[in-house]
């Protein structure tokens, strides 16, 4: 693996006294910081000791300060998965520790440090993102809701409007893909049996996201034999 993660142990510090019933109480504190390693788009590498619950935006602003960069609120941690030929965005809340925690010892993965331009961008320009003839309500509107003003409520409340299209899927143990109709609801990732059919009887569930990561391919053609390298995947959490 070419990111280590393993405790080192810092003797107790004894930081005060408190007076007891008993006699002085001695307060002891000690602290187990762990050791990542981080990649640049160049391939150099930095390590870095860092507390155990050290998220993915306090290991970005470290490395800004550290390598004197400006804050442009672009700079992101990838998560990298080589052999299996997915990457995805680390989000700013998720504790690295335990990412890497779930990586197997003889996996060759990687954290790496570098611009995603895009962060942010679907909470700035969210239309760039969703097409209007890829968004609706599950239930019919009669026309009275735009696809935008739909869109505007799938961000600021708990109505989530459907998002559907035409994807290009592989079945695990298969090689050959196949283009099928699918449905984004809020309950998961449907697919339709039959064309483009949304009646219950011919939508068939396909994932969750709740415990899942979602993977962006690299090399999607060369890897996995698809037909765009431009997919994605998703990954379940140990």
């Amino acid at each position: 693996m070419q990111i280590s993660s393993h405790p080192v142990h810092i003797p107790g510090i004894q930081t005060g006294k408190l007076q007891g019933h008993g006699g002085p109480l001695c307060l002891m504190l000690t602290w187990h910081p762990e050791v990542i390693k981080v990649y640049s788009e160049d391939e150099t590498s930095r390590a870095l000791e860092v507390p155990s619950d050290i998220t993915a935006r306090d290991v970005c602003q470290l490395l800004i300060l550290k390598n004197h960069y400006i804050d442009d609120h672009s700079w992101t941690l990838f998560e990298h998965l080589p052999h299996i030929g997915l990457e995805r965005t680390m989000e700013d809340h998720e504790l690295v520790i335990e990412v890497l925690s779930n990586w197997g010892m003889e996996e060759e993965n990687k954290l790496y440090f570098r611009k995603n331009y895009a962060k942010y961008e679907f909470f700035k320009n969210p239309m760039y993102f969703f097409p209007e003839h890829m968004v609706s309500f599950a239930t019919e509107t009669n026309g009275e809701i735009s696809p935008t003003q739909i869109l505007q409520m799938f961000l600021s409340s708990s109505t989530y409007p459907e998002i559907h299209g035409f994807l290009h899927a592989k079945e695990q143990g298969k090689k050959s893909w196949k283009k099928i109709y699918f449905l984004l609801r809020r309950s998961g990732l449907y697919f339709s049996t039959k064309g483009t059919s949304k009646e219950p009887r011919h939508l068939q569930f396909f994932s969750e996201f709740g415990n899942s990561d979602i993977y962006v391919s690299l090399a999607g053609k060369k890897k996995h034999g698809a037909p765009t390298n431009y997919g994605f995947g998703f990954k379940v959490q140990a």
